[in-house]
């Protein structure tokens, strides 16, 4: 592969990973939703969609690696800077715009997945102390224990 098409490979990488993180922020959101609302089928509908783009922006990084590895650059923050920065001004400064701006995406995604996650366990949990365990006649809703 040429050095031409490596770059732009890793380029139209980083502007699908920032369309990607977009969308799973909006994906948590739906998420979150679902949960709230006891919607099994769009839950998992959304849960479908994030496990795409998390295994896309996955895929990405893995082609990254390689990519910079193939530049003789570093593999990390530092050498995907560095292959920025020599691009031509124009695209320069958009382009490390987006590269600087992934690690928040990425920290808002976490902060909204543990929301999402929180949650489900408080819901489990609520349910787990109401549903009966071996003695139907425990159960906090059983018509028996109804005063």
């Amino acid at each position: 592969m040429k050095r031409i098409d490596i770059v732009r490979q890793l380029v139209a990488d980083l502007l699908d990973d920032q369309q990607h993180f977009q969308r799973i922020e909006t994906l948590l959101s739906a998420q979150r939703q679902a949960i709230i609302s006891f919607t099994p089928s769009q839950l998992e509908n959304h849960t479908e969609q994030l496990m795409q783009h998390y295994r896309q922006i996955h895929q990405h990084a893995q082609q990254r690696i390689r990519g910079l590895q193939q530049l003789s650059l570093s593999a990390d923050t530092q050498g995907m800077r560095q292959l920025l920065e020599s691009l031509a001004p124009a695209a320069q400064q958009h382009l490390l715009k987006v590269w600087q701006d992934l690690p928040a995406q990425l920290q808002r995604c976490q902060q909204a997945n543990s929301a999402n996650q929180q949650l489900l366990e408080m819901q489990h949990s609520l349910f787990t102390e109401c549903m009966p365990e071996l003695d139907p006649s425990a159960w906090l809703y059983h018509p028996d224990s109804v005063g």
